[in-house]
């Protein structure tokens, strides 16, 4: 790990730690049912969350003088901003189902900052931050979620507008569907997952700053991506899931994701109305004991 080039606010905060409670209630759940076009109008106190829905929940609850002009968490928050890196991007996630969590559960997530390394890579200098979640209810603990936050620097030309002369071929799919991100899908699951980032949901702030469009969240092309493989293969129950995010994925058109099963495994990509994978991801089934 290079830690050199890494803004001392930033290496002050590893092993920082915030804890969140909250109890699973049934309305965020239909809410987010209905955000994307699913029948909740069976939901009941007991019944399982679907897997990735607990970001509905424990999510900080900071007063807009904690926010800086982004829409995230300043110093006080559980990561800290860094002035000569301030495009702060989500870079992927791993998630490890340990039990269920249902409708009526009192949950408690603890969040812990891991690590920070200095990369140089193609797009230039940047900084990835591990973050760790580990989510527990009165049975123990359920889910541990791994992050990777990106920090990188101030730049004329948003990350990832370059032109590209095209796009290489998409993997193979047993399955597409395509999915339209449009304002009323990316303002309702920002707001469920109390998500104040500014480059979801504010148009102005994205024109400003270079980019195409609105980009569109890593977790709510999981979230997408999840819904299809539990239509196509509901007796599919995941034990391990995750994702990595390529290049931004913008609302200026439709999103392409494509599943394939294999066995106990799952593949998933998508693709931006430019061609390019935005993200891709891999699911394992949960072992019949």
């Amino acid at each position: 790990m290079d830690m050199t080039s890494i803004p001392e606010n930033l290496k002050a905060a590893v092993g920082r730690t915030v804890m969140e409670e909250d109890t699973i209630s049934a309305a965020p759940v239909a809410s987010l049912m209905a955000t994307f076009g699913l029948d909740h109008s069976e939901i009941r106190t007991g019944d399982q969350l679907p897997p990735l829905w607990h970001g509905l929940f424990c999510n900080a609850k900071l007063p807009p003088d904690r926010l800086g002009v982004d829409g995230l968490a300043r110093d006080e928050g559980l990561l800290p901003a860094a002035i000569d890196y301030p495009n702060k991007l989500f870079g992927g996630a791993r998630f490890d189902f340990r039990s269920p969590l249902h409708i009526g559960d009192r949950i408690r997530k603890e969040s812990q900052v891991m690590s920070f390394d200095f990369k140089n890579g193609r797009s230039g200098e940047f900084i990835v931050c591990l973050v760790q979640h580990r989510v527990s209810n009165d049975d123990g603990l359920a889910i541990v979620e791994d992050n990777n936050v990106i920090f990188r620097p101030a730049s004329p030309t948003a990350v990832g507008v370059s032109p590209e002369l095209e796009a290489p071929p998409l993997p193979h799919a047993d399955l597409t569907c395509v999915i339209t991100p449009d304002p009323i899908l990316m303002f309702r699951h920002s707001a469920l997952t109390f998500n104040s980032h500014r480059v979801h949901y504010d148009r102005n702030y994205v024109v400003e700053r270079g980019y195409p469009g609105l980009l569109v969240q890593g977790t709510l092309i999981a979230r997408l991506m999840l819904n299809m493989l539990s239509y196509e293969k509901p007796d599919f129950t995941i034990s391990e899931f995750s994702f990595r995010s390529g290049k931004p994925v913008y609302d200026t058109g439709d999103i392409t994701l494509g599943i394939s099963v294999d066995g106990d495994t799952a593949d998933f990509w998508a693709a931006g109305s430019d061609g390019f994978l935005g993200m891709t991801a891999y699911a394992v089934r949960e072992a019949i004991s």
